[in-house]
């Protein structure tokens, strides 16, 4: 993908407004963030959370190019014992990924077909419990069709006297630059990992307090039922009466 250009004027124009060390200072960041931006590779993410029914299937479709790294993971966060069936096919419907009733899952491969990839949740083996399932699929997509275009402002820093050497920082910085942008994207796949996993904690923590509240009121209710027929069976012992009357000798 090329950098973006620059209106063109004459390069002596240039030099005159840009000769002194503090201009060139901006201009080098200018260029490490004209190339962090447009110069870096470009990516497909898709995060989503969807609801499966019971006894339901959901399937979704992905185009992918052969030779690419495929990213995916996925989680029950809500639902039932929170377990799923997963299927992963390619194109020709081969089976890359085949999971029955999984918590979670993380898979990395590298695609070796072109075409639209399939990937289902099936929860088809529960009759009553819908599923909350959070997904999260990353490719690396290098845009093979462009090629990196040299800016005309490069031609001006080599006539200036910048030549290798400013070149060679602008590709250093842009190597760390690139280090620095993969590690935070890592960090923002972890930290949602681990917002999930809250979620699904807080999830199980609150249905086994509705659990644990539902069974000691129900307990509550037989004890004071049970107490309270105890009750009337021994007033009913102590208050029974002898019919007929007692006949007295003179």
């Amino acid at each position: 993908m090329s950098i973006v250009e620059f209106c063109p004027r004459s390069f002596s124009s240039y030099q005159e407004t840009y000769s002194s060390p503090k201009m060139w200072q901006y201009m080098y960041f200018i260029a490490v963030f004209m190339i962090t931006v447009f110069g870096t590779c470009w990516c497909v993410e898709h995060d989503l959370t969807i609801v499966v029914p019971a006894g339901r299937r959901e399937c979704f479709h992905q185009h992918i190019k052969a030779q690419k790294t495929l990213d995916f993971e996925f989680q029950v966060i809500e639902g039932g014992d929170m377990d799923i069936n997963f299927i992963l096919r390619t194109p020709t419907n081969k089976a890359l990924a085949t999971e029955a009733r999984k918590q979670e899952g993380i898979y990395t491969f590298s695609t070796q077909e072109t075409g639209d990839y399939l990937f289902c949740f099936d929860n088809s083996f529960s009759r009553m419990s819908e599923k909350l399932v959070y997904f999260d699929l990353a490719l690396d997509y290098d845009d093979e069709d462009e090629v990196l275009k040299k800016p005309p402002w490069m031609d001006l820093m080599t006539g200036v006297g910048g030549t290798d050497t400013a070149e060679v920082r602008l590709e250093e910085i842009q190597t760390s630059l690139g280090i620095v942008r993969d590690n935070l994207h890592k960090s923002v796949q972890t930290q949602r990992l681990l917002r999930n996993v809250e979620f699904r904690d807080r999830f199980i923590a609150e249905r086994n307090y509705e659990r644990v509240s539902f069974w000691s009121i129900l307990t509550t209710v037989v004890m004071l039922v049970t107490f309270l027929i105890q009750v009337i069976m021994i007033r009913s012992l102590f208050s029974s009466h002898t019919g007929g009357k007692t006949a007295t000798k003179t």
